[in-house]
């Protein structure tokens, strides 16, 4: 599938364990990853699978990532990704006018990722009861805007034509966000958060 011959796969199985596989190659084992995780054979969770998987995001990719999110360009500063990362840079994307729009008028198509399972079906209505929610202001929403945005814009952190794997970012992020709301909903004492 790679376009290999069986005596360069036994030249390279005789190279020490970190050998640097030649760069003309590296396209043609990540689209076989993707075809091999797309269809079962190779477990995209595995640490080794993500890395080829990700390694095809050129940084132009990414960069166009940013802009369309519509976040500040020193983004990548900080490469960590930690919660409250996450979570600031959903409340910028969501503060956002047209980002807010792009929700609101599309209600259908973020309904259409519903049919993806019961967990997609749980943070989609989480989140769509917090931008419908007449108790909670503007702010509140901010980070349920953010991520439904990013549910529906393909130029994200990992594209989504990405076979198999292009939308587990968004997954990971509804579930970020609504876990946030779903926690300030148990700290909340008056009731004033009517979600699901």
């Amino acid at each position: 599938m790679i376009g290999l011959s069986g005596m360069t796969l036994r030249r390279w199985m005789k190279k020490p364990e970190h050998f640097p596989i030649p760069p003309v190659y590296i396209p043609a084992i990540r689209d076989t990853c993707y075809r091999l995780a797309s269809e079962g054979i190779l477990d995209p969770e595995s640490p080794e699978v993500k890395e080829i998987l990700i390694s095809g995001l050129s940084t132009g990719e990414h960069h166009a990532a940013i802009v369309n999110l519509g976040l500040s360009p020193d983004f990548d500063n900080n490469p960590v990704m930690t919660e409250e990362k996450i979570l600031t840079s959903l409340v910028v994307i969501g503060a956002q006018g047209k980002k807010q729009l792009e929700v609101e008028n599309n209600p259908a198509k973020i309904s259409s990722f519903k049919s993806m399972g019961s967990e997609w079906t749980e943070r989609i209505s989480t989140l769509v009861s917090v931008i419908k929610s007449r108790k909670m202001g503007l702010t509140d929403k901010f980070i349920a805007y953010g991520a439904l945005f990013y549910l529906l814009t393909p130029i994200d952190f990992i594209p989504d034509n990405i076979p198999f794997l292009g939308l587990f970012d968004d997954f990971a992020i509804l579930g970020f966000a609504a876990t946030y709301y779903m926690k300030m909903k148990q700290s909340s004492t008056k009731g004033q958060y009517d979600l699901p």
